[in-house]
């Protein structure tokens, strides 16, 4: 099967490890829904 090598795909792959953890916390007053889940997509 064919790869992909390009500059940087290290860095691109194992870029999650460099980002500190954090808990997703809603906010009511930045919400476009009455209802706050984060079951739903998040984006």
């Amino acid at each position: 099967m064919p790869t992909l090598h390009f500059k940087g795909k290290t860095f691109v792959q194992n870029h999650h490890l460099a980002i500190k953890y954090h808990q997703l916390v809603p906010n009511k007053e930045l919400s476009l829904t009455i209802k706050i889940s984060l079951h739903n997509n998040l984006l």
